[in-house]
């Protein structure tokens, strides 16, 4: 067997190890996309729609870091049967290598021709850093929370629910406000656990592909070449699905600015309408009541003939102005709900956006020869320098392999 070169045994040892770390690492990346980026604690109201789709994207990366944890244990039994055949060399051995290494289906270059490729890559396992996540109930959410329980509270809108009530046998809390009841940083904070997920994924892409790198550079031949290629695929696909978790973590990033802005819209007209329909309802049902006491007293009592024709003709009187005042409120209660129905929207925007992502559908796979080059001009970890583009590469999940 002549025309080629192989690494030195240490050197299979090194990267079988190096392919158990990311596995490890890769676990914890699945416990994260299972458990942070599946919280839906505080999805109330108008967010309830996020209940149904969060735990499914949650999911999906699960099952995909698992594809990918399996896969290195695949790799390592690889790497340890090449080993083993590379210490004896006779008929047998280029056909075990083409079978632990089947022909690649694409051209791919051979790295070892790269000049100074071996000073490129390495070994070295790189930390996996998933930062702690800030509480979903943000400064936002608070104020929030303060300016709805402020209007709850309130005395004018505790008088004039029961005028609303009994002018329309609906509630002001429950048309108004309780649709907005909901921790909005809670999509924040999805964003951020997405944004992590992502960052990890590439540095274990990362640090695969260095140590795939540094192999393949001492290696020539049809084993070597058929190894890069293989190596390639999950180094790119594990790129691939943290693409993928920064797609996400844009959709419920751009999702919650769009949600609170909306909701501070909403809260704007209610405030409006507080301090103009519902002071003046409140002040026209206690003129009401207080006018037919005062008939009543002036009167000869609930048994005088005139004060009951008197508290009649005032009470209708009061009734008529309260009802074009109901009128006003349910005017301005219909642009509040064309609110609440675009907040809505904004919610399955975030879904629509990450299912988007998630099933790689923008665009083809980028081309073996753009990603190498990535490797060289800007390192291996190119994903994390500027200019990459996560949307066009998302679809690099295709290349993972079986496992």
């Amino acid at each position: 067997m002549t025309g080629f070169r192989t690494p030195a045994q240490s050197d299979f040892h090194a990267y079988a190890q190096l392919t158990k770390q990311q596995g490890d690492h890769l676990v914890r990346l699945g416990q994260w996309s299972g458990h942070e980026c599946a919280q839906v604690d505080g999805l109330d109201g108008l967010l309830v729609l996020a209940r149904e789709f969060v735990p499914d994207i949650s999911t999906f990366f699960s099952d995909k870091f698992a594809q990918c944890q399996r896969g290195m244990g695949v790799i390592d039994d690889k790497i340890q049967r090449t080993s083993a055949a590379y210490t004896h060399v006779d008929q047998n051995t280029a056909a075990e290598l083409r079978n632990i290494y089947p022909q690649s289906s694409v051209p791919f270059p051979d790295i070892s021709t790269l000049p100074g490729g071996s000073d490129l890559g390495n070994f070295t396992d790189e930390d996996v850093d998933l930062k702690k996540l800030d509480s979903a109930d943000d400064t936002t959410s608070k104020s929030i929370h303060t300016a709805l329980m402020l209007a709850r509270n309130s005395s004018d809108l505790k008088a004039a629910e029961h005028a609303f009530q009994w002018c329309t046998g609906q509630s002001l809390v429950e048309l108004m406000l309780k649709p907005l009841f909901g921790e909005y940083g809670r999509l924040s904070c999805l964003s951020d656990a997405y944004d992590e997920l992502g960052d990890a994924a590439y540095t274990v892409a990362g640090t695969l592909r260095k140590g795939s790198w540094r192999l393949g550079s001492e290696w020539s031949g049809e084993a070597a070449t058929n190894f890069d290629s293989y190596l390639f695929c999950w180094t790119m696909g594990i790129g691939g699905v943290g693409d993928a978790a920064k797609l996400a973590a844009k959709a419920f990033k751009d999702g919650y600015h769009v949600v609170v802005g909306l909701v501070w819209e909403a809260l704007s007209e209610i405030g409006k309408l507080m301090d103009e329909g519902i002071k003046k309802l409140a002040e026209q049902f206690a003129e009401m009541i207080a006018g037919d006491a005062a008939i009543e007293v002036v009167g000869l009592g609930p048994e005088d003939p005139v004060a009951d024709v008197v508290a009649g003709i005032w009470t209708a009187d009061k009734i008529y102005e309260m009802y074009k005042t109901v009128r006003l409120i349910i005017n301005v209660i219909g642009i509040i709900q064309t609110i609440f129905e675009k907040i809505s929207d904004a919610v399955d925007g975030i879904k629509k956006a990450v299912h988007e992502a998630v099933e790689f559908l923008n665009s083809p796979p980028p081309t073996i020869g753009s990603l190498i080059d990535d490797v060289e001009q800007r390192g291996f970890e190119f994903e994390k320098g500027g200019g990459w583009s996560p949307t066009m590469g998302a679809s690099r999940i295709a290349l993972l392999p079986a496992a």
